[in-house]
Parts: C-alpha cells; structure tokens; sequence
C-alpha cells in the first residue's frame, strides 16, 4: 500500500482516508498552489515536516513561488467543517431517532 506525498486525504463514510486516489503532480497537493487537492504533503506542511523555506521556488502558476502553507491549512479547514457537518447530521439523526422512546420525568 503505497502512502506518497500526493496520496490525497479525505474523509469517507466517518473515517479519515488516505488514497488510494492520487492528486497527481498537476494540480498536485494544495500546497503546490495551483488549485489541488488535499494531501498527505499538506498535512505534513501543516505540522512542520517539510518546511518550504527549504525547498526552491518552483510552485505556482508561473512556477517561481515557495510552497503554501496557508492553502494547505485552509484545505483542513474545510475538512474540519465537512466533517464537522457529518458529525452533526449523525447527531441530529441519532436523537430522532431516539425521541419516540424518550421519558420525561418533568
């Protein structure tokens, strides 16, 4: 099972998920700045495993810009808010579903 920098990260049916679609080296991960997808080189962008003042300037549209870290964060950010609307369904669904069944002691 092969885990890469372009592996792309998801949450699926409750749980996270890491491939095993690939973003590709177009677009490639959001940190590339051309548009892509989240990616297991994101995440490790965001928690300070590739740091891109190391790496040259090679990214962007016109490819003579470092590594985003900003995109690559607000790509969890919108999963955060994805998976936090899933987690907020189940609960909504899950106290429906319980509410017949519901004593009141008041």
């Amino acid at each position: 099972v092969a885990a890469g920098g372009g592996s792309k990260l998801k949450f699926f049916a409750g749980g996270f998920q890491v491939g095993p679609e690939s973003v590709g080296s177009e677009p490639g991960p959001a940190c590339y700045r051309k548009g892509g997808q989240l990616a297991v080189t994101d995440a490790n962008v965001v928690l300070g495993r590739v740091l891109p003042e190391y790496f040259p300037k090679i990214f962007g549209p016109d490819e003579n810009e470092a590594l985003d870290r900003a995109a690559s964060v607000a790509k969890f950010e919108q999963l955060r808010d994805e998976i936090n609307a899933w987690f907020r369904e189940r609960e909504i669904e899950n106290n429906n579903s319980n509410s017949s069944s519901h004593i009141d002691l008041s």
